[in-house]
């Protein structure tokens, strides 16, 4: 191996390293949500908790009215044009299966009362935790973000000083032979 392949290579490795250490400081130094972002997801989340309290499972009509939509897309997407004879019949046969699936099933068959609970408890859980906006007291200077930029100026520093002290050995090498 001659000099200039082992200095591409280490060229290359240092801008690897670059390019991966710039993107972890990138990352890390974005502040997070704000109090804002988390009050709207917690209002939607408690709305969701409060409206499947309220729904208690799905229900015999509601079951029926999904396979009814799904049959009515299924014959809607039959009568479009533009596709395949074979790509619409596949499509439809399995919106047909899917709707036949929706009514014959009994809505018991879906959730256990248990289920139900458990999973409408979960939700409510997590609406509370984020209903409560959490105060973040800023001291006007971010001691994490200087340090993620004192270590990337280190690092680009000592990359720069071994690039140097490189390109200074080849070209000694070099006058050498």
């Amino acid at each position: 191996m001659g000099p200039k392949i082992t200095f591409s290579r280490f060229v290359g490795l240092v801008f690897l390293v670059a390019a991966v250490t710039a993107g972890t400081a990138n990352a890390t130094s974005v502040g997070g949500n704000t109090p804002q972002g988390l009050k709207a997801d917690g209002l939607r989340l408690q709305g969701i908790a409060d409206r499947y309290v309220q729904m208690r499972g799905s229900t015999q009509e509601g079951l029926k009215a999904d396979g009814l939509r799904l049959q009515g897309l299924a014959d809607r997407y039959v009568q479009m044009r533009g596709y395949t004879l074979d790509g619409l019949r596949a499509d439809g046969l399995r919106y047909q299966a899917m709707a036949r699936a929706y009514q014959s099933r009994p809505a018991a068959s879906f959730y256990t009362p248990q289920a139900l609970k458990a999973e409408g408890l979960r939700w409510q859980m997590m609406a509370q935790t984020y209903t409560q906006p959490q105060v973040v007291r800023n001291s006007g200077f971010d001691w994490g973000a200087a340090g993620i930029g004192a270590i990337g100026v280190f690092v680009a520093m000592l990359c720069a000083a071994v690039l140097i002290l490189g390109v200074r050995r080849i070209r000694e090498e070099k006058l050498a032979v």
